[in-house]
């Protein structure tokens, strides 16, 4: 069974906030009552979709509930999407991994995000750090380069992440065919128990969620290198972004945004993603979201475009590396 949670304001409320909106003319259809989340409670995505929830309340009114449909690292709740309604009661936040990473691990792929989804807006998105366990002789990005390429290779530096084709595995991968130095893939099934070894010295390096490595890098016990967004973090300000430290590589963030399924009207669409976009672009929002997430404010046409670009590139990548589905 799903686990459902609602937000709830009176029917007659429900009802003028409706009913003024179309008076107006600035609705064409009752906002959405079913919010789609193909993760399990607690999950980054999951967190984000209940902070979005709360928020739009003010502005939609009425009714939403947070239907978490985990499985299948968001495959499962994505395709119930493809198959609800076309009528803008029912919409999904989706996180990049879902799509632009697992369509190219499936053979045949099971659906294609470009044309059974349409998009409506960015919502969030994490930044993160490439960290090192505070042993290791290295304290920039080009000093790790050049100790893993001094290291024999019977004895070589090891990197984590939460599992084979996740977004930390694609980024440290990405980066170290980027910049040609050796480093040897750990998957594990959590990123606690990734972080665990990393604190232990077992792993040495990482670019986990901000959340996990955040207090570790706080008590020295972890090192940052680098860090994944356009500006440098003010708490750490001398940790430059990767941008500075290896220009030209393009790391990817874990993002989120919301979708209908495809053949939703467009002015449900433009009319969703108005509404969501004023109040995701507040300063009220963005301090409510998770440590290290931000606003990803797209309309539908830029995260189509972003979500393509993003897909051509890992595709590549998945390919390359010769990743498939476990």
């Amino acid at each position: 069974m799903h686990r459902r949670d609602a937000l709830l304001l009176p029917a007659a409320l429900l009802g003028g906030t409706i009913g003024r909106a179309r008076a107006q003319g600035s609705r064409v259809a009752p906002p959405p009552s079913r919010f789609i989340v193909p993760y399990g409670a607690g999950n980054i995505t999951d967190q984000v979709a209940r902070v979005l929830a709360e928020a739009m309340v003010p502005r939609w009114g009425g009714r939403m509930v947070v239907d978490n449909q985990p499985g299948a690292g968001g495959m499962l709740g994505l395709l119930n999407l493809t198959r609800a309604p076309a009528d803008g009661s029912t919409f999904a936040m989706i996180s990049v991994a879902a799509l632009a990473i697992s369509p190219h691990l499936q053979k045949p792929a099971r659906y294609d995000p470009f044309t059974d989804l349409s998009p409506i807006c960015g919502v969030s998105v994490s930044s993160s750090f490439l960290c090192v366990n505070a042993a290791l002789p290295v304290h920039s990005l080009a000093e790790l380069v050049a100790y893993a390429r001094a290291r024999p290779e019977s004895d070589p530096i090891f990197y984590y992440s939460p599992g084979n084709a996740t977004v930390p595995h694609l980024n440290l991968e990405n980066l170290r065919r980027s910049l040609d130095f050796p480093m040897q893939h750990v998957p594990y099934r959590t990123s606690a128990a990734g972080n665990t070894d990393l604190l232990a010295n077992r792993v040495q390096v990482t670019i986990d969620s901000f959340s996990i490595t955040l207090p570790h890098m706080q008590s020295g016990a972890l090192r940052p290198l680098a860090y994944n967004a356009p500006n440098r973090h003010p708490d750490f300000p001398d940790v430059p972004t990767f941008a500075e430290a290896a220009p030209g590589v393009a790391m990817l963030n874990a993002w989120q945004a919301l979708f209908f399924p495809r053949g939703t009207a467009a002015p449900v669409v433009e009319a969703a993603a108005r509404d969501v976009i004023a109040t995701i672009d507040t300063p009220a929002f963005a301090a409510k979201l998770p440590i290290g997430t931000q606003p990803f404010v797209l309309g539908p046409q830029e995260l189509a475009a972003y979500m393509r670009a993003d897909s051509e590139r890992l595709g590549r990548l998945v390919a390359d590396i010769g990743l498939q589905q476990d």
